[in-house]
């Protein structure tokens, strides 16, 4: 059979070929050129992500059967890849102040780590384009490895050493028990692609069906890992706690929804409803996760550690649509997706200001900063409003969303419980919200100036406006 490789999988596979480029780039100008690399580093990030942005919005979705068996351009992937990508860049703007603060006096490559992290963002594409479980692992661990790296690149940070090495081995467990379920998927099936699952699934019996159910299991496991889901959690809130600023930020929004759009790709697309006991499983975790995540983030006054609990209790929230697995559960979880990523990067571009040191920003340096910015505290007020659901933010409507979905399906405690911590949840935003506004500044003078983290907030605080006032547009974008 002879296949042509054309126009149409030249520009579906661009955005890939320009990060590729991109970081072959920093290398050699980090290897020949260190002081070019220290001043112009960041300037080719953004110039490459932007580049594969234009690349894949002038690319048109494409079915071709050379692209098919290993990744799939499809309007999902589309959406995805344009979603890392802005990731990447809002990332890329909040790293620009943290070189500027913490390593502006001594010299550090900063060619490597932007090689980095346009690696990760490489990883994230590729699990949005996957269309078989082999291309799944291989962003999966190209996201991994690279942010292995990422979260210790503070040498001189002692909590950046104990959480580099808490992930790569809760990483790496994780990792082991993905790729022993897709080997056994690939036994009693006999393929790893995602077509076709299902049917080849229907056909097993026996000793077959065991082992196929036993690698979704596993993959399951592995991918519980990834988002950080209860009781898989544990590497979490250290990692973002050690990790810096722009790579927590990172994590919170790019690994969270890479782990979700692998969960989508597989559960809502390749194996809908498949079995009601994997639905049933999946609907304790999110109950599980819900629940503690919810209750420990009460306790928590350090706002790195806050929003890892915060994630987590979010993943909660996101299983809900996978676990009612209905025609309208992959729009919930997309729309959801955005919404926890715009508010999430704009609360991390008002933590950019005010980071200053390793310990990270706790809720005591909060008291007050309505009085010395109050830009700065209105952005994290809207944006921690949003995180909680409250009305009439957009954040209300995505959850809403979520609940009306599971409803639908017959998951009626599910919703209950969903319903009573967002409840809990409003507490703990609250407090910080309450802190902002309170009198008495912990700390003198106005906030570090930043003009890439002001226009991070700025986009993120824009977008969670005019989506609370007509969310219409991006729900009609999602639908496709």
């Amino acid at each position: 059979m002879n296949i042509t490789f054309g126009n149409a999988d030249f520009a579906a596979l661009s955005p890939l070929l320009i990060l590729f480029s991109g970081t072959l780039l920093l290398l050699l100008v980090e290897a020949f050129a260190e002081t070019l690399s220290r001043k112009y580093a960041s300037y080719i990030t953004l110039a490459t992500l932007a580049a594969a942005l234009y690349a894949v919005s002038m690319a048109p979705a494409s079915s071709n059967p050379l692209l098919t068996p290993w990744v799939k351009f499809d309007s999902l992937a589309r959406l995805f890849t344009i979603f890392f990508l802005i990731v990447g860049l809002a990332s890329t703007l909040l790293a620009i102040p943290f070189f500027q603060r913490f390593l502006a006096s001594y010299p550090t490559p900063r060619g490597e780590f932007y090689f980095l992290l346009l690696s990760a963002v490489f990883g994230l594409i590729l699990i949005g384009i996957a269309a078989d479980f082999l291309t799944l692992f291989l962003g999966l661990e190209t996201l991994s490895i690279a942010l292995y790296i990422l979260v210790g690149y503070m040498k001189k940070w002692p909590l950046s050493h104990e959480a580099a090495i808490k992930y790569f081995l809760m990483g790496a467990l994780g990792t082991a028990f993905l790729l022993y379920g897709i080997a056994l998927i690939y036994g009693a099936t006999g393929s790893t692609s995602f077509e076709g699952l299902l049917p080849a699934y229907q056909k097993l019996s026996g000793s077959s069906q065991t082992l196929f159910l036993s690698g979704i299991a596993l993959v399951t496991l592995g991918l519980a890992f990834k988002a950080a889901i209860v009781p898989f959690h544990v590497w979490a809130p250290d990692v973002y706690d050690g990790a810096p600023t722009p790579v927590t930020a990172f994590m919170a929004v790019g690994t969270k929804v890479g782990a979700f759009a692998a969960f989508a790709r597989v559960f809502l697309i390749a194996l809908p409803n498949f079995n009601p006991i994997w639905n049933e499983v999946l609907s304790f975790l999110a109950c599980l996760t819900l629940i503690y995540a919810n209750y420990v983030a009460m306790r928590q006054t350090q706002l790195r550690r806050f929003f890892a609990y915060s994630g987590i209790s979010h993943a909660g929230f996101l299983l809900i649509p996978l676990v009612a697995s209905t025609p309208d559960s992959l729009n919930a979880l997309l729309f959801y997706l955005v919404i926890y990523a715009l508010a999430t990067l704009g609360a991390f571009a008002v933590l950019a200001f005010l980071d200053r040191r390793s310990a990270g920003v706790s809720l005591s340096d909060l008291r007050g900063l309505f009085s010395r910015s109050p830009l700065l505290a209105g952005i994290l007020a809207l944006c921690l409003l949003t995180l909680a659901g409250i009305p009439p933010t957009v954040g209300f409507f995505a959850k809403f969303y979520l609940f009306k979905v599971a409803f639908e399906a017959g998951y009626y405690g599910l919703v209950v419980v969903a319903l009573l911590t967002t409840i809990l949840s409003a507490y703990y935003y609250l407090r910080f919200v309450a802190a902002m506004f309170a009198e008495g500044p912990a700390e003198e003078g106005a906030p570090t100036r930043s003009w890439p983290a002001a226009v991070v907030g700025l986009l993120a605080c824009a977008a969670i406006v005019l989506l609370s006032i007509y969310p219409a547009p991006l729900s009609m974008l999602l639908g496709r």
